[in-house]
This record gives C-alpha cells, sequence and structure tokens, in this order.
C-alpha cells in the first residue's frame, strides 16, 4: 500500500475517532487529547495530519457528506428505472436511516459555527448544494422518462430539501418514537404529494 493510501486512511480513521469522541463529549468539548485517547496514539500523530481541530471539522463536514451521498448510491444501485430509485430514495430520506446517519448534537453544533467562520458556511453549502444537485438531476430524469411531470426539477428538489430539514429539525422536540415516526410518516406522504407520486 502506497504512502498517499496509508494517509487517507489515517486521516478517515482520524475524523471517525473525532466523530465518535463529538457524540460522546459534544463537540465543543471534544479535544485533540480526548481523539489521541479513543484512538490510543499520541496527540502529536492528530496534529501530524491535521493541524487544528477547525480542520477537523472541516474534515467531519465532508466526512456527512459522503455518509449521505450513500442513501443517493444505494437507492439507485438497487433499482433498474428513475420511478423505482426516485421513490427509493424519497423513502430512505423521510426515515431513521437518514437522520441517524449522522448525530444531531454533532451536526447542529458544527452547523452553528457557519455564522463565525465562513469555511465552514461553505462546507456546509457544499453538503446542501451535492444534495439537493443529486435528487435534481433524479427528477429530471423521471420527468424525461414521463414517470413524474416536473416543470422545474431544480425547484422542486429545493422544496423536498425545505421540508426534509424542517422535518429532522421538528422531530428532536417530539418526546416519543411514536410521534417521531408519525411525523416522518406525514412528511413522506407530502414529499410523494408533492412529486405526484403515490
Amino acid at each position: 500500500m502506497g504512502l498517499s493510501n496509508i494517509t487517507v486512511l489515517r486521516k478517515r480513521e482520524i475524523v471517525k475517532a473525532f466523530y465518535q469522541t463529538a457524540v460522546k463529549e459534544g463537540l465543543e468539548g471534544t479535544s485533540i487529547a480526548k481523539i489521541a485517547k479513543t484512538l490510543e496514539i499520541q496527540p502529536s500523530l492528530i496534529v501530524h495530519y491535521y493541524k487544528s481541530k477547525d480542520e477537523l471539522i472541516t474534515a467531519l463536514i465532508d466526512h456527512c457528506l459522503e455518509l449521505y451521498l450513500k442513501i443517493f448510491e444505494e437507492s439507485y444501485s438497487s433499482k433498474n428505472d428513475p420511478r423505482a430509485m426516485l421513490v427509493a430514495l424519497i423513502n430512505r430520506m423521510f426515515s431513521k436511516d437518514w437522520n441517524d446517519l449522522f448525530d444531531d448534537g454533532v451536526y447542529y453544533s458544527a452547523y452553528a459555527m457557519v455564522f463565525r467562520e465562513p469555511a465552514f458556511r461553505e462546507k456546509f453549502s457544499k453538503i446542501h448544494k451535492t444534495l439537493r444537485e443529486q435528487l435534481s438531476d433524479l427528477l429530471e430524469k423521471c420527468d424525461q422518462s414521463g414517470e413524474i411531470n416536473c416543470e422545474n426539477p431544480s425547484l422542486t428538489a429545493n422544496r423536498i430539501f425545505f421540508l426534509l430539514d424542517g422535518t429532522y429539525f421538528f422531530i428532536n422536540m417530539l418526546s416519543t418514537q411514536k410521534e417521531q415516526n408519525e411525523h416522518l410518516k406525514q412528511s413522506k406522504l407530502l414529499a410523494f404529494e408533492m412529486l405526484g407520486l403515490k
């Protein structure tokens, strides 16, 4: 294995340990020393790859995007036609699969930093733009194949993500799993209605 591959693997391992530590300690309470303890390595090894906690947070946001894009890949790979892909994707987006991909406490703590750090704003913007573009592309394919009637795939993708973002923000306020599941179900039905799918 080449040195560059080892570097990529090591950096990924550090980011995963950063995430695991942040889930336990909170993002604000996570330090390079605590990440090193999780990995049972010296802090200097982490600093060799990431010079600061801000660099680690940037890498963590990229990792978040990779996780969400996997939902798209899995929905696409299991189906042969655009409509089936779209149905599978909406089902996954409005499910605990999507919500459980990334800890909400870590996500919202990192998100709060967009108000202070332009670099984090750019990273979060990339996540949202990339996911919307992926959905928009699929909506366009479904429209072209006659599976749905979607005059503006980009606008429709935005609206579905407005619904998605609001849904996951709100379910954190609900006290029971039953309430959360019901809200997810209603949001998913609304997304299908927006697409003209039953």
